[in-house]
């Protein structure tokens, strides 16, 4: 089989597969990128061995040495998190209308113990800070749940996916990419939805 490899162009409006001819190539990978298969397990044998260090005790899944004392353990902030490290993550893209209707989608994944994700249209209209940008000029995210509102899927955001345990998409475009994607798609305007969110989680709806 002749080896290919496949790069983003033009922005990430194209993707351009190339094939090598002769000789070797050298190609990189994007940490979590699609299509990536898991290493085969066919090397020697390992064994892996829990060693504590010594004189510490256990204290949640933390070690701690003896004459230390727990007074409470924090789980994460989801607002301020590292993207790459969420587990739940509501993105907003192009469909959402204003600075405030980004203000409203992290208000709604707040409440629900998500972090903030965006394309690169909304960080570059500065509703919000490149870190928190996904994609192949942001961050590389592998959440269990990612929520798409607004968004098409260009390449150059869903390259920066991984791969979610489940994906659901929010979009007047039914056949737009990230829709494709998406293991649930509901056809409709983000902004609309937004709404609803915020009402059924304020228990109004």
């Amino acid at each position: 089989m002749t080896p290919t490899s496949a790069r983003v162009v033009r922005g990430g409006g194209l993707e351009l597969h190339d094939i090598a001819i002769d000789g070797p190539a050298v190609v990189t990978f994007q940490p979590g990128v699609r299509g990536v298969d898991a290493p085969a397990a066919d090397g020697p044998e390992c064994f892996v061995r829990d060693v504590p260090p010594p004189n510490t005790r256990a204290a949640g899944n933390t070690r701690v040495s003896d004459d230390a004392r727990v007074v409470e353990v924090l789980p994460p902030d989801v607002a301020t998190m590292d993207l790459g490290e969420a587990q739940r993550i509501v993105a907003g893209g192009a469909g959402l209308e204003s600075p405030e209707r980004f203000a409203q989608l992290a208000d709604v994944a707040a409440a629900v113990g998500a972090s903030v994700g965006a394309t690169r249209v909304i960080t570059d209209r500065g509703w919000v800070d490149h870190d928190r940008q996904i994609g192949t000029t942001g961050v590389v995210v592998a959440p269990r749940l990612y929520v798409a509102l607004g968004i098409s899927g260009a390449v150059q955001h869903t390259a920066g996916l991984g791969d979610p345990d489940h994906i659901v998409s929010v979009n007047t475009d039914a056949h737009c990419p990230m829709m494709q994607l998406a293991d649930l798609a509901v056809v409709s305007d983000a902004n609309a939805v937004l709404d609803e969110l915020q009402r059924a989680l304020a228990g109004d709806a």
